[in-house]
C-alpha cells in the first residue's frame, strides 16, 4: 500500500481506521521530527519500534529511541515494538524506556508466535 493511499485513508476514516507508522531511528535524529509530522499533521495515531532498524550495536535505548519513546507519551500515541527475534532479546531495553517514561502507552507485537488448536 503507497503511503498516500494510507494517508487518504486516514483522513476519510479517522474513527475507523488508526495509522501506525515506523520509529527512523537515523543517527541524525530526523526520525523524531518525521514521527511528529506523521502524528500531528497526517493523524497517525501508533508507532513501532523494531529493534533491527538501529544502527547496528544502538539500542532502542539510545538518545534518538528516548526522545520518540517519550515524546510518543506526550502525544497520547502508544509504541508497539515488534522484536521478530525474540522478546527476551529487547525486554530489558523495553523495561528500562517504560521505568523512564511511564506515560507512555505500551503494545507488545508478536509476543508469540504460537498457532491456535485445530478442532477436528
Amino acid at each position: 500500500m503507497s503511503i498516500r493511499l494510507l494517508d487518504s485513508i486516514l483522513k476519510k476514516y479517522p474513527t475507523k481506521f488508526v495509522g501506525c507508522c515506523l520509529t527512523n531511528p537515523a543517527d541524525d535524529g530526523s526520525g523524531l521530527k518525521q514521527f511528529e509530522d506523521l502524528v500531528l499533521k497526517d493523524g497517525y495515531r501508533a508507532v513501532r519500534f523494531n529493534p533491527y532498524l538501529w544502527p547496528p550495536r544502538e539500542k532502542m535505548t539510545n538518545k534518538v529511541g528516548k526522545e520518540i519513546f517519550q515524546r510518543a507519551g506526550e502525544l497520547n500515541v502508544p509504541v508497539g515494538f515488534m522484536c521478530m527475534k525474540g522478546l527476551d532479546l529487547h525486554i530489558s531495553e523495553i523495561e528500562q524506556l517504560c521505568t523512564e517514561f511511564p506515560s507512555t502507552v505500551v503494545l507488545l507485537d508478536h509476543l508469540g508466535f504460537c498457532k491456535p488448536p485445530m478442532y477436528i
